[in-house]
C-alpha cells in the first residue's frame, strides 16, 4: 500500500505545471519515473475517477484535475481564515471583554483553530483543537445552519440522539428549530451545552465562493450574558464575522446598523 501511495504522489508531482499547463502521456510518465506502464496506467485511471487528473481526449495525455485545485483552495481558505480573522477577533474581545474563538468545519465536527482569551479573571478557556459535533455549541451550530440543506440533513440523519455528547438533552426537532432561528437572525446563542455555566454567541464566516467555512464565537460565564449583553454582543459578533467574510471575498446579503 505504501508503494502505491508513493507512486501516486510521484505521478501527481510530475504533472505539476512549471509556468504553463503540463500534459504527459502514460509512456512519458513511465519513462520519467522509471515505473511500469501498467502501474502508471492503473494509478492514472484511479486518479481520473476522483478528478485528481484529467485526460485530454484529443491527444490522450494527462494533466492535473480540478480536485487538486479544490483541495488547494480549501487549504488556502483555512490559512487565510486564521490570518484574516486574528485582528477582528482581538477587536471583538476588546468590545466584549470575553473570550473569542475561531472555528472551522472538519467533516461532521466543528474545531477550534484560534482563540483570544478574555482579560477577565473568570473566563472561558477551551483548548485549541477542541472538537464537537456540528450541532453542539453556538460556534458549531451556526456553521451547520448555513450548510446546504442536503448536507445538513445527512449530518443530522447520522446522529445517534440517544448518546449525544451534550450536557443538555438535544433532539433533531430542537436542532432543526434552532437552525431556522439562526438563519433568520444571523447568529446562534447556546448555554450550557458543551461546558456548564457557559454561554456562547456565534456568527458564520463565508468564503469567496459564498460557502460557510467557519465561525467566530464570543463565550463567557452565563451570568455575564444578560439579555442586554446578548443583544450587544450578538451585534458585534455578526459585525466582525461579516468583516472577515468580506476580506475573504464574500458579499454579505445583509446590512448592519450601528448600535
Amino acid at each position: 500500500m505504501c508503494g502505491v501511495i508513493s507512486k501516486t504522489i510521484q505521478i501527481l508531482d510530475i504533472l505539476v505545471p512549471q509556468g504553463s499547463e503540463k500534459e504527459m502521456s502514460v509512456t512519458e510518465i513511465s519513462r520519467e519515473l522509471d515505473m511500469p506502464v501498467q502501474s502508471v496506467h492503473r494509478i492514472l485511471n484511479s486518479l481520473s475517477k476522483y478528478g485528481f487528473v484529467a485526460q485530454n481526449r484529443n491527444n490522450r495525455r494527462y494533466k492535473l484535475g480540478l480536485s487538486v485545485m479544490k483541495y488547494g483552495f480549501l487549504m488556502w481558505d483555512s490559512l487565510m481564515l486564521r490570518s484574516v480573522s486574528k485582528p477582528y477577533m482581538e477587536e471583538l474581545s476588546q468590545k466584549t471583554n470575553e473570550t473569542v474563538y475561531l472555528a472551522t468545519r472538519e467533516n461532521e465536527e466543528g474545531v477550534y483553530i484560534d482563540c483570544i482569551d478574555s482579560p477577565q479573571i473568570l473566563k472561558i478557556s477551551e483548548p485549541i483543537g477542541l472538537r464537537l459535533p456540528l450541532f453542539i455549541g453556538a460556534s458549531n451550530r451556526v456553521i451547520l445552519a448555513y450548510l446546504p440543506q442536503k448536507e445538513r440533513e445527512k449530518i443530522l440523519s447520522n446522529v445517534d440522539w440517544s448518546s449525544v455528547p451534550s450536557l443538555k438533552p438535544l433532539t433533531r426537532d430542537y436542532i432543526e428549530q434552532e437552525i431556522e432561528i439562526i438563519r433568520q437572525q444571523g447568529f446562534a446563542v447556546t448555554s450550557g451545552e458543551a461546558t456548564d455555566g457557559t454561554t456562547g454567541i456565534g456568527a458564520p464566516v463565508f468564503s469567496y465562493d459564498n460557502t460557510v467555512i467557519g465561525s467566530i464565537n464570543c463565550a463567557g460565564p452565563s451570568f455575564r450574558f444578560t439579555s442586554q449583553n446578548i443583544e450587544k454582543y450578538s451585534f458585534y459578533v455578526k459585525k466582525y464575522a461579516e468583516m472577515i467574510s468580506k476580506e475573504l471575498g464574500f458579499r454579505t446579503p445583509y446590512r448592519l446598523k450601528e448600535k
